[in-house]
C-alpha cells in the first residue's frame, strides 16, 4: 500500500520547515495534503542562524538578538561597519523548531514522519520509509540523491566552525555590539576569523570558523577558542553552557535544481553562497520563490549568473592561497560601505557596484583568479 501527498518534503531542518512554513500560509496551497519526513525529532539546540536583513523578517517573532552595531578586526585595525538600515539578527535552532513544529500541529493537511529513506524514485515521486511506501506529485529534498563530481576548475572548500556559548561572572560584553568577522586569530590553517556575538553583558556566542579543505580536530577548534578567549577578548574566567559544531560546503559544483519530480533545496539546491557559506537568507528567498511558482501568483525571479561567477572567483582565491582570506574580506569591509558589501554578498547589487568593490581588493591577483575562470568555462 501507498499513501499519497500532493507534496513531501524530505528534511525537517531549515530550508524544510522554512518551505513548508510558507506553503501553510498561501491560500491558494492551504488544501494541499503534504508529508515532512526527517529522521530524527528536532529537541535540541543544535544549531545558531546568523544573518543580515532590512527591517521585520518571516521569522521576526523568534529572532533571539539582534545588534546594529557590528565590526570587522583584522590584525591591521578594525572597521565599525556603516550598516544603514540592516540590522544583524541571531535565530537559535531550538527556538526555530519550536516555533514551525507548533504551527505543524495546528494543520491537519500535514502529517509528521519520523524515519529512514531507503530509497526515492525521482521519476515516480515516490520513497520508502522503514518498508512503506509514500508518493506525491512533488518532492521537496534537502537531501542529495548523488554526490557531487567535481570537473576541473571546480573547488570544494568547507566552512567549518565550533561554537561555544561562554558565560562570565562579571561584565565582560556590550550586547549592543558584535564582532561579524574577527581575524585576530591563528591563520596558519587557512582562512580563519571568530564571531563574538554578545545577547547580554555576561553572555555571548564566541564561534570559531575556517575556510579551508579539511576539517580540524577537537583539541584544534578547542585551542583555537581558548586562544582567542583569552588573548582577544581578555576573559580568564567563564563558564561554557553549550557547544555547537557545523560543516558547510563551500563549492562552485552547479548543484542541479530538478531531477524527475524532485526539486532540491537547501544546500543541496545550490542555496549555500559558494564563497562565503551563507545560507539562512537565500533559503527564505528560494523558499518564497518556490511558493510563488506553485501558486502560480505570478512570476519568479532567478539569481543572475554573473554572481556564481564572483563566487567562483573568490572561491578559487581561497583554494589557492594566492593572498590571505583574511586580508581579502578585510579589504572588502575596509574600502566600502558595509551595506553595499551586505548587499554585494546578497547578490543584489548592480554591474557598476560590484566593479567598485572587485576593485577595493588586490586587483591584480582577482584579475588572474577571473581569466582562469574564463578559460574554464
Amino acid at each position: 500500500m501507498s499513501e499519497s501527498y500532493d507534496y513531501i518534503i524530505l528534511g525537517a531542518g531549515c530550508a524544510g520547515l522554512s518551505l513548508l512554513m510558507r506553503l501553510l500560509d498561501e491560500p491558494a496551497l492551504q488544501s494541499k495534503k503534504i508529508l515532512l519526513i526527517d529522521r530524527d525529532v528536532k529537541v535540541k539546540n543544535d544549531r545558531t542562524w546568523c544573518f543580515w536583513e532590512k527591517g521585520s523578517g518571516y521569522f521576526e517573532p523568534i529572532v533571539h538578538h539582534s545588534w546594529q552595531q557590528l565590526y570587522v578586526k583584522h590584525y591591521m585595525g578594525e572597521k565599525r561597519l556603516d550598516m544603514d538600515a540592516y540590522a544583524y539578527k541571531m535565530v537559535r535552532g531550538i527556538d526555530f523548531y519550536r516555533y514551525c513544529f507548533n504551527k505543524v500541529k495546528q494543520s491537519p493537511n500535514v502529517k509528521l514522519l519520523y524515519g529512514e529513506v531507503a530509497a526515492i524514485n525521482a521519476v515516480a515521486g515516490s520513497l520508502t520509509v522503514d518498508g512503506n511506501s509514500y508518493s506525491a506529485g512533488q518532492i521537496f529534498s534537502s537531501v542529495m540523491l548523488i554526490p557531487p563530481v567535481l570537473k576541473p576548475g571546480q573547488f570544494y572548500l568547507l566552512q567549518h566552525f565550533r561554537g561555544w556559548w561562554v558565560e562570565t561572572d562579571y561584565d565582560a560584553f556590550d550586547a549592543g555590539k558584535a564582532d561579524l568577522m574577527n581575524f585576530r586569530t591563528s591563520q596558519q590553517h587557512g582562512c580563519a576569523f571568530v564571531y563574538v556575538l554578545p545577547v547580554t553583558k555576561r553572555r555571548a556566542l564566541v564561534e570559531y570558523t575556517l575556510f579551508t579543505e579539511d576539517k580540524l580536530n577537537d583539541e584544534e577548534y578547542d585551542t583555537g577558542l581558548k586562544s582567542f578567549i583569552r588573548d582577544e577578548l581578555k576573559i580568564q574566567s567563564y563558564h561554557i553552557e553549550e557547544k555547537e559544531n557545523g560543516v558547510i560546503p563551500m563549492t562552485n559544483f552547479v548543484f542541479p535544481e530538478q531531477e524527475g519530480k524532485v526539486t532540491f533545496i537547501g544546500t543541496a539546491g545550490g542555496q549555500t553562497k559558494a564563497s562565503t557559506g551563507y545560507t539562512f537568507q537565500f533559503i527564505q528567498w528560494h523558499s518564497a520563490q518556490l511558493v510563488t511558482l506553485l501558486a502560480q501568483t505570478q512570476k519568479i525571479t532567478r539569481q543572475p549568473l554573473r554572481f556564481r561567477f564572483y563566487d567562483s572567483v573568490l572561491l578559487r582565491i581561497l583554494a589557492e592561497r594566492k593572498v590571505d582570506g583574511a586580508d581579502v574580506f578585510y579589504r572588502m569591509f575596509l574600502r566600502n560601505k558595509a551595506w553595499k558589501v551586505l548587499r554585494f554578498l546578497d547578490n543584489q547589487t548592480t554591474l557598476a557596484e560590484e566593479i567598485l568593490i572587485m576593485h577595493s581588493t588586490k586587483k591584480q591577483v582577482f584579475m588572474a583568479a577571473a581569466m582562469k575562470e574564463i578559460l574554464q568555462a
